[in-house]
């Protein structure tokens, strides 16, 4: 991606918190017969389904998962051969899915990894599903090449770049390769990325100065030219995905998959990404128009953007609270954007959404003022933001997200239950055990005893 001297500065500092890494250390994954049935139990499962929230037990047979229930109606199902696994109360739920992430496409620059290393990272960190939102056509060689060659675990969507991300038009290249939807596929083209504003190359659009003389921002578009490319992609079938973080570019957005749906639903899904700055009345429009919106975890509290926003415009930073409120049965979701934000650890993020503060690269706690406290929301809000809402954004919601029977084995096993104990807690956990397909994709070294195996 093109940046500006002052946005690599400002990246410099960024990304070194990705590398700031707290999980356990792994233990070797286990091999295990993929056909072999295996019963997690005694513990406390998580579903996101609404219709059956909270489980003891789960069934999985080869990649599927076969049943939830209480730990006697899944003991009963148990067959000569099956792997048993005591959780000894651990909390079990769906794979973290983060839909807007660079750790592949930016693995090698920013992390100074190879994708398959960035892989193990968000591993260990339970996300198992992502969407890759910066892809030219390089890059979707090397993807293709690494998925035949078996290499790719995470489930993976690509999103190819209409925009860079100073704005400028990138070809019709992005037409050869038309979105897929084949259940179960590790790598999959997702849709189309147009950055609308500023955010990584020159600034986000604005309806006020941060600063006396700073200037509003920068769209990149007129309305007229985002209008025809949203339209151009949704006419070929894509999902459109528009990087927009200031209030105008918002609404830009916002006219923009208005106009291409001329009052149909919005069946492709399409999507704002980032959502900083919402002005007040663009809040009920998300729904109105049926436009999926994905919002960050932590605000920037310990290595701050720039200035604070205007007091008078503080309630329109990040407004989680007021953006659920606004939109009820929308599905809002959550993204990491990493390496370009943080560390890449879903749990970091998710205790900055119910407390607002932030952890630093180097493990503190930085403090929310009171105005962002403001905006929290509840793990039991969260949560279905960066599991089941999150497999929507990418039309994965039929495979993965939540745990029901013919859905895919794509779990995490915590150290804790976020839903219960006290947000502050939060923090402290980790992940033990990550599965994909049913099958160990990382466990850590102390937690032997929840690894599946023949044994």
């Amino acid at each position: 991606m093109k940046t500006k001297p002052l946005t690599i500065i400002f990246l410099s500092l960024l990304i070194s918190a990705c590398t700031s890494l707290s999980s356990p250390a792994a233990a070797p994954v286990p091999t295990v017969d993929p056909s072999a049935q295996r019963i997690f139990h005694n513990g406390v499962i998580l579903t996101m389904n609404p219709d059956q929230p909270q489980a003891q037990a789960i069934a999985i047979t080869g990649e599927m998962i076969e049943a939830v229930g209480s730990d006697a109606d899944i003991l009963a199902l148990r067959r000569p051969g099956a792997i048993v696994v005591d959780l000894q109360g651990r909390t079990l739920m769906p794979g973290f899915v983060d839909p807007h992430t660079h750790i592949f496409n930016d693995a090698e620059q920013y992390l100074d990894m190879t994708v398959l290393e960035a892989q193990q990272v968000a591993l260990e960190n339970g996300i198992t599903t992502i969407g890759d939102m910066y892809v030219n056509e390089d890059f979707l060689e090397d993807m293709q090449k690494l998925d035949r060659a078996g290499g790719l675990q995470i489930r993976t969507s690509l999103y190819l770049v209409m925009t860079d991300n100073c704005g400028d038009l990138q070809g019709d290249w992005w037409q050869q390769y038309t979105p897929t939807r084949t259940p179960g596929e590790r790598l999959r083209i997702g849709g189309v990325k147009i950055f609308t504003d500023g955010g990584t190359c020159e600034e986000p659009a604005l309806s006020y100065e941060l600063e006396p003389g700073a200037g509003t921002g920068d769209l990149f578009h007129s309305q007229e030219e985002l209008n025809g490319l949203v339209a151009e992609a949704h006419s070929a079938g894509y999902q459109v995905t528009i990087h927009a973080v200031g209030d105008r570019a918002i609404e830009q957005a916002q006219n923009a998959i208005a106009a291409a749906l001329g009052g149909q639903p919005n069946t492709l899904r399409h999507r704002i990404d980032h959502n900083s700055v919402i002005r007040p009345d663009l809040l009920p429009r998300y729904g109105e128009i049926g436009i999926l919106p994905l919002v960050f975890g932590p605000y920037p509290l310990c290595e701050p953007f720039g200035p604070p926003p205007p007091a008078e415009y503080q309630a329109w930073e990040w407004p989680w609270r007021a953006l659920l409120d606004a939109n009820p049965g929308l599905p809002v979701a959550w993204h990491g954007d990493d390496p370009f934000f943080g560390r890449i650890r879903p749990l970091d993020d998710l205790y900055s959404l119910v407390t607002r503060n932030e952890i630093g690269r180097d493990g503190r706690v930085c403090e929310a003022p009171e105005w962002q406290k403001a905006h929290t929301i509840t793990a039991v809000e969260a949560l279905p933001m960066m599991t089941i809402n999150a497999a929507y954004a990418l039309f994965r919601d039929e495979e993965v997200g939540s745990l029901e029977p013919g859905k895919y084995a794509d779990l995490i096993v915590l150290t804790g239950d976020p839903m219960t104990i006290e947000p502050e807690a939060i923090r402290e956990l980790n992940v033990s055990l990550t599965v994909i397909g049913g099958q160990v994709a990382y466990c850590a070294a102390d937690s032997q005893s929840l690894c599946p195996t023949s044994d």
